[in-house]
């Protein structure tokens, strides 16, 4: 079975299925296949797109492919951020808190920190005025 795309004398579109182009060839040669919005039968092939099968991964739709590209794009980026934050912060880990409320009450010198807090340690902090900001990974692994 083969599918056309045809096209009238009218402009108009429509598709059709044939055992074979032969039996398409006779068909139209006979005047037999008819346009069915105007009854036509002057018909000539359309312009079409192959249908080609490939491998899984070229089935794939652009769109998936765009998203993937997109996702990669975002975690190299990702990565590059956490790199940078990692090389120019200091990791004070669970006294996060307290390093942090000792910087910005001039207890100790100012500096780049990072580390692990709750959720009501960061609350505290916030309620304070005290600037903070999650970072969008957990651990190590994550990035």
């Amino acid at each position: 079975m083969i599918l056309y795309d045809l096209k009238c004398e009218n402009g108009h579109t429509f598709e059709a299925w044939f055992a074979s182009s032969e039996q398409y060839d006779r068909q139209n040669k006979r005047k037999l296949i008819c346009c069915p919005i105007c009854d036509s039968n002057k018909i000539k092939k359309a312009l079409m797109a192959p249908n080609l099968k490939g491998t899984k991964k070229s089935r794939k739709s652009y769109d998936e492919k765009m998203v993937q590209d997109k996702n990669k794009k975002f975690n190299k980026k990702l990565k590059e951020f956490k790199k940078f934050i990692e090389s120019n912060t200091e990791d004070v880990g669970k006294n996060f808190t307290e390093e942090a409320k000792k910087i910005y009450y001039g207890e100790k010198k100012s500096r780049p920190i990072r580390g692990e807090t709750t959720k009501e340690q960061a609350e505290e902090l916030i309620e304070e005025g005290i600037p903070i900001a999650k970072l969008p990974w957990s651990s190590r692994e994550d990035a």
